[in-house]
């Protein structure tokens, strides 16, 4: 009987790759995207208590993850998810722009990596990319940090972490003979929310990997504006 639960999880490892943004997962809004405590005091103060709840909610799946689900228990370095995720994200643009798809598929879930495939596909054959990270212009921050388990296989769960990075980069197209195709390569300030994963198969824990990119959440999802 374990022998056949093993094949089974084999068979569905990489099914389960990609579930999607886990549910229930807010990103705070920030600057004019968020209610201001002089405009709307009431609503600004219960997004706050929610903002306070969903995180104390959130770090109880995660202690649940460490504790109640395998021995030996994973060690989940909290402190270093931020530079994972910065880590990841120059490796997954880096590996983008040279059409390095092992790396990608390393690095990527499902869903992200069909979206750069399908991007480098519908790539001209005399063009190629070029990113350039500028720099790093803030340290990254965890915004939300969540682990749900997967009830339907045994000893499996998954984490996923959205990291705010903020960072000056350029996407040029470049001919074959070096020139740059117009209006590509403009250096940008962007903003990203990385939403990072890392799964726990049969009781052991895999890697990291890239899930793709979120927006921040709209305060009056959570707290009705009247």
């Amino acid at each position: 009987m374990k022998v056949a639960t093993k094949d089974a999880m084999k068979a569905d490892a990489g099914m389960v790759n990609d579930i999607g943004l886990l549910p229930e997962t807010f990103i705070m809004p920030t600057g004019a995207n968020k209610p201001s405590f002089l405009k709307f005091p009431r609503q600004r103060t219960k997004l706050e208590w929610f903002r306070l709840k969903k995180r104390v909610l959130d770090f109880g799946g995660v202690v649940y993850y460490k504790y109640g689900i395998t021995k030996p228990r994973p060690k989940l370095a909290l402190w270093n998810t931020g530079k994972i995720a910065q880590a990841l994200h120059r490796q997954m643009y880096t590996a983008f722009a040279e059409n390095d798809l092992p790396t990608l598929t390393s690095t990527c879930a499902s869903g992200l990596l069909s979206s750069f495939t399908s991007r480098l596909a519908n790539l001209s054959p005399n063009e190629t990319l070029r990113w350039t990270l500028h720099a790093y212009t803030r340290r990254p921050r965890v915004v939300s940090h969540r682990a749900i388990l997967l009830p339907m296989f045994k000893g499996a769960a998954l984490r996923q972490a959205v990291v705010k990075l903020q960072s000056k980069q350029s996407l040029a197209r470049v001919r074959k003979d070096g020139s740059i195709v117009e209006r590509t390569g403009g250096l940008r300030e962007v903003k990203e929310y990385v939403v990072v994963q890392r799964r726990m198969w049969g009781g052991e824990e895999e890697g990291w990997m890239v899930w793709g990119t979120v927006e921040e959440g709209d305060w009056k999802r959570v707290v009705p504006e009247s």
